[in-house]
């Protein structure tokens, strides 16, 4: 009798620190948002001093540098297995590569409003490569709360102009943001296939280093930072850093931890914190419509990680 109450309290103990470890997760997943929301707003400051793929390769460079010595001294190794080298061979192009230059091309054919829309349908692409790719279950009210969450996106996006949103036009600029979004769909379902043989660092690392390899010799032509001083040296360490090392990694121990779909829900967040980083740093106006499509954000993903915990308790049962 002592010994099954023992494994009942062990039991409940267990449980217990399941459910932090998840709230663990969830923030470092809502710290990866802000990380990136602010990477938008520091492009701004960016922007005149190189091109956009010039800045993608110096924010890699700068990550690769940094990555090494911390695999190195968190792992004492700096090869992963042969096995995973094309899956991280992929991610590298998918993530690193595809992605940005997508999203560059699209900035270039549309308007930011279409970029910033577009790119929200990150966590249903990456829902539905988990599904097609990996065989990801997904409930109805999971479904439900993602939709919700992306209505609040569209309300922070369009600051409560729901006319803004029905004037929007589809042109090439539009395509190549869809394609950079799939592109972000297959890199989260190979992060969390690699999380089998290396670790968030490793596999950020060789993302980078294999993009970086595709990436460069594009770019070395046109390479070239126009007049640098601090504030462009501050706001590159920002990129490089913070939005790129911390976020990736951070990213990465989420989708293995949590799940692509799960962990993609996050991003819903992007935009919001964008809009309060922009009011906060850049005196941009903040109005009550976004702070309400906010709200709505937070419900949507509470609503989803409520919802995938059942899954989880009800597979566990089974």
């Amino acid at each position: 009798m002592v010994r099954w109450k023992t494994g009942i309290i062990d039991l409940v103990l267990l449980k217990g620190d399941l459910n932090i470890m998840r709230y663990l997760y969830s923030i470092l997943l809502l710290v990866t948002s802000l990380l990136w929301g602010g990477n938008f707003v520091v492009a701004k400051v960016l922007v005149p001093y190189a091109s956009s793929m010039t800045l993608t390769n110096l924010r890699w460079i700068i990550a690769v540098l940094c990555l090494v010595p911390l695999v190195w001294l968190r792992e004492k190794k700096l090869l992963p297995p042969r096995q995973a080298l094309l899956p991280l061979f992929l991610m590298g192009v998918t993530g690193v590569v595809c992605f940005n230059l997508f999203m560059f091309w699209a900035v270039e054919r549309t308007s930011a409003n279409n970029v910033g829309l577009l790119s929200t349908l990150n966590p249903v692409s990456i829902a539905l490569f988990s599904f097609l790719l990996d065989g990801e279950r997904m409930r109805p009210m999971q479904i439900g709360a993602m939709l919700l969450s992306f209505f609040g996106v569209f309300i922070v996006l369009s600051k409560g102009d729901v006319a803004s949103l029905l004037a929007l036009q589809v042109n090439t600029g539009d395509l190549w943001m869809l394609a950079a979004v799939a592109m972000w769909g297959v890199y989260s379902v190979l992060t969390k296939r690699v999380m089998k043989w290396v670790s968030p660092l490793m596999s950020t690392l060789y993302a980078g280093l294999f993009g970086l390899l595709v990436l460069l010799p594009i770019n070395v032509p046109t390479f070239e930072i126009v007049n640098p001083d601090a504030v462009f040296w501050g706001a590159l360490i920002y990129v490089g850093l913070l939005s790129t090392v911390a976020a990736m990694v951070f990213w990465n121990i989420g989708v293995q931890k949590l799940g692509g779909t799960a962990a993609g829900m996050y991003l819903n967040f992007n935009p919001v914190f964008t809009a309060l980083l922009a009011f906060l740093i850049l005196g941009e106006r903040l109005s009550w419509a976004q702070l309400v499509g906010a709200l709505v954000v937070i419900a949507g993903v509470m609503l989803f990680t409520r919802s995938r915990s059942t899954l989880l308790r009800s597979e566990a049962r089974a």
